[in-house]
């Protein structure tokens, strides 16, 4: 085989394996229970939805996903107990435009405002802040998170939105 035959064949390997990274990897809405850590509840909401886990003046997700830990706890408020949570809101990634102008449009409201949390190849993932850890940001309480964060970073990515 040719020196430039060799490269051209080495290249397109190579340009197939980039091809699979998680960027276009097909995700299931069940994904997100899927990769969720030992310990972890993982409930997806696909109907009914209840107005407390959906940002302010956001619309109508397809799906919920909400994650909890009874394992663990971190000092919240007044010292009561706080158990981790997170709860995302899934829309279809063709939404995407819209929610980035509708997330802009919120940031001078209440701090439950709509934030952006990442996106896959079918869905775009917004959140609130009053939706992690009962809003509470202590370095504790962002610590007993972490795990769940690495593992949702298999399936989603993260870009940056002005």
């Amino acid at each position: 085989m040719r020196p430039q035959n060799l490269f051209l064949v080495t290249f397109v390997l190579l340009l197939t394996l980039f091809a699979c990274e998680k960027d276009i990897m097909d995700t299931k809405i069940e994904d997100f229970c899927s990769v969720k850590p030992d310990g972890w509840d993982c409930e997806i909401i696909e109907s009914n939805f209840n107005s407390n886990d959906i940002p302010q003046n956001a619309d109508t997700p397809i799906a919920i996903v909400k994650y909890y830990n009874s394992n663990r706890e971190f000092d919240g408020i007044g010292q009561r107990n706080v158990n981790p949570s997170l709860t995302l809101n899934l829309y279809p990634i063709d939404q995407k435009d819209d929610l980035v102008n509708f997330i802009n449009s919120q940031q001078i409201f209440s701090w439950c405002i709509p934030i952006y949390f990442g996106e896959t190849i079918d869905f775009f993932i917004i959140t609130s802040p009053c939706f992690k850890n009962s809003g509470i940001f202590t370095e504790n309480a962002n610590s007993s998170i972490a795990d769940l964060y690495a593992a949702l970073d298999k399936i989603i990515i993260k870009k940056e939105y002005n």
